[in-house]
């Protein structure tokens, strides 16, 4: 009797044990991660929003892919418009957006980074507009300054739904997360890419 006693002790304590790490283990709101106030329905699953004007953007996109396998999840962008330097950025990167069935190369967007971050500030307007027409013809693609008017307008719809959701999720600086639309991931209380991953594959799980 008194062995059966202990092991209903052991088994009781090793499940709340057990409780206790899982409850460790789930990303507490307001800490992690907010609800935002308007929701944007239509947003993907997953959504990075960046500026190729971000440094710290930059050195996300290099890690996208860890915390993508890390999280079991997919993660699209959206190119903030807050300033009009971001709406300039968000220009050139949705040109090549349209061109790339949404998938711009890892590389088109480093040699964008470079230009806004390094290239393009020592440079006239008329070698500005060279260069950034080289990096395009560089991916056979059409430069900002290329397009077509069908294709200025499809610019547009795009800089507009990432104004919505920006304005939505009230979001003024990046690199950041929003997950199902609706949750703000806060990536300054993640100690580590693992935990970022983990706060991300919670709530894109979550009901």
């Amino acid at each position: 009797m008194k062995k059966h006693l202990t092991l209903i002790g052991f088994m009781t304590a090793l499940c709340i044990s057990v409780v206790g790490c899982s409850e460790q283990n789930i990303p507490q709101e307001g800490v992690k991660y907010t609800v935002v106030k308007t929701p944007t329905p239509d947003a993907a699953s997953v959504v990075e929003v960046f500026s190729l004007g971000c440094g710290h953007c930059r050195n996300m996109e290099k890690m996208l892919p860890d915390i993508q396998k890390l999280a079991g999840v997919n993660i699209e962008q959206v190119h903030v418009t807050f300033n009009q330097g971001a709406q300039v950025a968000a220009y050139m990167y949705y040109t090549a957006f349209i061109q790339t069935d949404g998938k711009p190369s890892p590389e088109l967007k480093e040699d964008l980074f470079r230009f806004i971050q390094e290239d393009s500030t020592a440079l006239s307007e008329d070698e500005r507009q060279t260069a950034l027409n080289a990096i395009f013809d560089k991916y056979k693609l059409q430069s900002p300054f290329q397009l077509s008017e069908s294709q200025r307008e499809e610019v547009y719809q795009h800089l507009t739904q990432a104004n919505q959701l920006e304005a939505n999720a009230g979001i003024t600086s990046v690199p950041t997360f929003l997950v199902k639309g609706k949750y703000l991931v806060q990536n300054s209380e993640h100690e580590s890419l693992e935990d970022l991953a983990n706060t991300i594959r919670y709530l894109s799980e979550k009901q």
